[in-house]
């Protein structure tokens, strides 16, 4: 399994939702990029570039909170707004 971090490739490709950089797991990118998918949900983020994220990869900070799935504890659960993201579970 890999991890993988997804963020806009350019600014026209940003969400509305103000989501700009998520992390995932997979076994490679296509599967860590669908498990990416349906934790935020709603719009599409194949136009999202993807890094791999391992031993040598630069170091990166994102403005905001980090938001993960509801049933999960790593990360804090409510959004900017209030709510959860888009996947159910």
């Amino acid at each position: 399994m890999s991890i993988f971090a997804f963020y806009p490739a350019a600014s026209h490709l940003r969400r509305t939702d103000g989501i700009g950089f998520i992390m995932a797991e997979g076994a490679d990118e296509a599967a860590a990029r669908a498990v990416a998918q349906q934790l935020v949900g709603g719009q599409s983020i194949d136009g999202f570039a993807a890094v791999q994220v391992g031993a040598g990869v630069d170091a990166v900070a994102v403005q905001g909170m980090p938001v993960g799935a509801r049933n999960r504890d790593t990360w804090p659960k409510v959004t900017r707004g209030g709510g959860f993201l888009g996947a159910a579970a």
